[in-house]
């Protein structure tokens, strides 16, 4: 994320060269603010060190006409006021980030969700992805996923306020919707301002390989670090990737991690848990089976198959 300080300082430096840029088209105008400063100093010790409000009257309606004066020149010339602030990105807060202490501006949340967002790894498609948009007219029993929808709302929320004890296995065919609906808890996730890694599973398990054998251990370390303590952890379409020894291990070991830190995870697969019993072992199913809410996705056919086939029957 910007360092707002540096930015404000840049801000108002640029502010400075335009003020120059416009003083050396318009002397008379450095002139009249060069006045107004030494007015206003005057006005200040007449008041402050001399206790002479007489004086201070004199000054304060000197310093109205030549401020008077100022407005003039600066119409005449297309201009007002406003050149003498800064170009803030938002002026709401003028790029403090903040609207008073303890107060954060919305475009620094934007900011930080943004930020948090490319760290997530999740693809920019995906941000579209949300519980709104989520159909589930689709589903062979709609007002039964209406209820999982429901639930995984509630587990999102749950994950933001940090009194989550629960993770999500979600199983069905290609198509069914896993993808969106771990994204769409993801993006709820993530717009609490918590931390989310996604990662489908032949890249999180290479990823890790990769890392695991660099001479850099501390890297490697960090790396793990980051998947065991992360708000989220998504790993999608497990499965799908080159099952070895090294990935059953990695992801046992994975879950174990995240299990004992009391830190939730969303597992999306095409297989059921039978299946994942007889890819991986006994132990990475017990891993799942010991803290997951298993949802199966239950539809006649993938939702781009529904769909193509209701707009071919619009012509």
């Amino acid at each position: 994320m910007r360092n707002r300080d540096q930015l404000r300082i840049q801000k108002q430096q640029q502010c400075e060269e335009k003020i120059a840029s416009i003083y050396r088209q318009l002397p008379e105008l450095e002139r009249l603010d060069q006045t107004i400063g030494q007015k206003n100093i005057a006005m200040i010790r007449a008041g402050i060190m001399q206790k002479n409000t007489e004086a201070q009257k004199i000054l304060q309606n000197e310093i109205e006409n030549l401020m008077k004066q100022r407005h003039q020149l600066l119409k005449e010339n297309g201009m007002d006021e406003s050149i003498y602030e800064p170009e803030w990105d938002c002026p709401h807060c003028q790029d403090r980030g903040y609207i008073e202490p303890g107060v954060l501006c919305s475009c620094y949340q934007k900011e930080r969700l943004d930020d948090l967002f490319l760290r997530s790894g999740m693809s920019e498609a995906m941000r579209g992805f949300t519980f709104s948009n989520f159909e589930t007219r689709y589903y062979t029993n709609p007002a039964d996923m209406d209820g999982k929808v429901q639930w995984c709302r509630q587990f999102a929320k749950q994950i933001q306020s940090g009194e989550c004890s629960q993770c999500l296995f979600l199983t069905g065919g290609v198509g069914r919707g896993k993808t969106h609906l771990s994204a769409a808890i993801a993006n709820g996730v993530l717009e609490g301002g918590k931390t989310v890694i996604y990662r489908r599973a032949a890249d999180l398990f290479e990823l890790i390989r990769q890392y695991r054998y660099e001479e850099n251990r501390q890297k490697f370390e960090e790396m793990l670090e980051q998947l065991r303590t992360c708000d989220l952890l998504v790993i999608d379409d497990l499965g799908a990737e080159r099952t070895t020894e090294f990935v059953v291990e990695q992801l046992v070991i994975l879950l174990e991690e995240r299990n004992y830190r009391n830190k939730p995870w969303i597992i999306s697969s095409n297989l059921n848990i039978n299946e994942i019993i007889q890819t991986y072992n006994d132990r990475t199913a017990d891993r799942i089976l010991d803290r997951a809410v298993l949802f199966k996705l239950d539809m006649p056919e993938s939702i781009r198959v529904a769909k193509a086939k209701e707009r071919m029957n619009q012509f």
